[in-house]
């Protein structure tokens, strides 16, 4: 059949032929070839993109770590500033006794790991009572009365005996811990 062909037939089946080749090669593996060079293209836009991210990261350390050294310093005056010693808290309460209009008989200080037991023993009013107990809630919710008693005279004065416990959190004694360790 090929030999009945022109001469020029056989030129344009041979081009037809290069054509269909081509036109095959275009459609599978040259267009599947694009497109994976597209999605390869894509993930290299990507991690350039995180390359970019991530250098700008790292010029951020040294601001980051600026910034972690004044938290810690500040977090360390702040931990300071809330350690109290049995001496000041009792300082505190006869403060509030005297504005209160009560008197302190006695007292004793303990001292325990997680805080600071106080015992203390008043004389007063019940008016007064109340106005000193106002004053110790409102200073400072780590001082806790865990005991109380109460007895009246023939005068009608009170004698108020009241166990405190000023409670140290952990995170205080670690820290009071780890400056006793530096100190040294």
């Amino acid at each position: 059949m090929i030999d009945r062909l022109s001469r020029r037939e056989k030129i344009l089946l041979l081009l037809a032929f290069i054509g269909l080749v081509f036109g095959l090669y275009y459609y599978f593996p040259y267009q599947w070839i694009t497109e994976e060079q597209e999605i390869v293209q894509e993930e290299i836009d990507q991690l350039e993109t995180d390359i970019t991210l991530a250098r700008d990261r790292i010029d951020q350390i040294p601001e980051l770590e600026e910034e972690l050294a004044r938290l810690e310093e500040e977090r360390s005056e702040l931990l300071e500033a809330a350690i109290r010693e049995p001496e000041e808290i009792l300082a505190h309460l006869n403060v509030f006794s005297r504005e209160a209009g009560m008197t302190i008989n006695s007292y004793s200080k303990g001292d325990r790991e997680d805080g600071h037991p106080l015992s203390l023993s008043y004389e007063g009013e019940y008016l007064p009572l109340l106005q000193m107990m106002r004053l110790v809630d409102e200073w400072d919710y780590r001082l806790v009365v865990e005991d109380f008693s109460l007895s009246a005279d023939e005068d009608d004065e009170l004698t108020i005996s009241m166990n405190y416990f000023f409670h140290q959190p952990d995170e205080l004694a670690e820290f009071i811990a780890e400056e006793a360790e530096e100190g040294e």
